[in-house]
């Protein structure tokens, strides 16, 4: 036991010479997650999506017009679009400065094609440094196009009437001449109740915050990002730890250990031990770090500190096995990279599996990121992740395992 101290006593003293590389892994993930929280969280009045700025050209000016952006006075969408009314010179001006997501164009004689049952264009012009609010302007319109075409259809009759009565001055215009068309709107309106109440297919609307249990926390952005991002570079860091066996194997840092008393397996074991202590110390340090600067509540710490203990036990073991594959420190290096970033990518450490497709679902399985993952979840809701602990403990042992038994003859060849 002395010897595998000495060894882990050297290996932590080198690194605290030079722990820029180690700093470096464990500061992307916190960075990252603190941009990702503040670009991804909900804004101070609780919207989730900035207002739409939506320039409007009316180069109608008409009753039909005037109908259609009065639309956007709803309070739903007053929340949703903020609402410019320019000139057409000055709204083409300001699409090329990119300071609106769209601009549409109501053009002259919108009214009485409308009236007159005419095919109208709506001119849309859309921000293309803008992917997404550009296309909620886009399909807003064209449902606003659909009601107010059957709209149309319907009041055909009345509308004409309408029609005449546009050309009449206001001052000149008799109350007792809109009744007929109101008495036949009234028919028309009064056959649509009968027709469509009650409706078969209704929308649901839930405006009431849903009732919290008094243990259960605020939902945090950055406990959805933070997780994920610093276990792909705790994967990083506990590599590089295990590659030292072929880099001291390479500068014949071996080659001189083997005229001590140690043994191969106790040089092994030492290795994954200071791997283990190294990923534990910089996983305890980033929950620490999540719980302090971004407000995590990671659960019962009586319940996460053991399974983090498992996870990096798990973790040593399984590079520990890749490097009984590899001759050198630079093969190694090349393999496991790319192996660490499809740990990475269907493990959920990018995106969640849920949204992966099934193929990769089944293959996440088979990666420390989803077990991790797992588990950390589990212990947010109070929940002992017995299953992901068993799970990581079993291939933890079979990883060092294999380590024992086929480092000791790549390290001495």
């Amino acid at each position: 036991m002395r010897r595998i101290s000495l060894i882990l006593k050297k290996d932590f003293q080198r690194r605290l010479k030079s722990p820029w590389g180690i700093l470096i892994l464990l500061s992307i993930p916190i960075i990252m997650t603190a941009i990702f929280g503040a670009v991804f969280s909900p804004a101070s009045d609780g919207s989730s999506l900035p207002k739409i700025k939506l320039l409007i050209v009316d180069l109608d000016k008409e009753f039909a017009a005037k109908i259609l952006i009065s639309a956007f006075d709803a309070p739903e969408l007053k929340d949703m679009f903020q609402i410019s009314m320019v000139e057409e010179v000055v709204g083409e001006k300001s699409m090329q400065k990119g300071k609106a997501s769209a601009m549409a164009i109501i053009p002259k004689g919108f009214t009485r094609d409308l009236f007159d049952g005419k095919t109208i264009a709506l001119d849309l012009v859309k921000n293309p440094s803008e992917r997404f609010l550009p296309s909620i302007v886009e399909e807003f319109l064209n449902t606003m196009a659909v009601g107010v075409s059957a709209f149309i259809q319907v009041f055909d009759e009345e509308i004409d009437g309408i029609e005449e009565l546009l050309d009449t001055p206001v001052e000149t215009l008799a109350v007792a001449e809109l009744v007929p068309h109101l008495e036949k709107s009234k028919e028309k309106i009064v056959t649509l109740k009968q027709v469509l109440s009650p409706l078969l297919i209704k929308l649901k609307k839930e405006q009431k915050e849903k009732e919290k249990k008094e243990d259960e926390p605020d939902f945090n952005i950055f406990s959805y990002f933070l997780p994920g991002l610093s276990f792909m570079f705790l994967l990083f860091i506990v590599e590089i730890f295990l590659r030292e066996i072929l880099t001291e194997k390479e500068d014949g840092t071996l080659r001189r250990m083997w005229f001590s008393p140690i043994e191969p397996h106790q040089y092994i074991l030492a290795k994954l031990l200071s791997g283990w202590l190294m990923g534990l110390c910089t996983l305890i340090l980033i929950i620490l770090i999540g719980m302090v600067f971004f407000g995590i509540d990671w659960g019962s710490y009586l319940y996460l500190l053991p399974f983090a203990a498992v996870t990096l036990f798990s973790t040593a073991g399984f590079f520990g096995m890749l490097s009984s594959f590899f001759k050198n420190k630079n093969q190694a290096g090349a393999f496991t990279s790319p192996i660490i970033l499809i740990f990475a990518a269907v493990g959920g450490s990018f995106l969640p599996v849920e949204q992966l497709p099934p193929m990769f679902q089944t293959v996440s399985r088979f990666t420390l990121n989803y077990w991790f993952l797992s588990g950390v979840n589990m212990i947010k809701e109070n929940i002992f992740p017995i299953l992901p602990f068993i799970v990581l403990l079993a291939s933890g042992l079979l990883f060092v395992a294999v380590s024992l038994i086929l480092l000791p003859k790549r390290i001495t060849q």
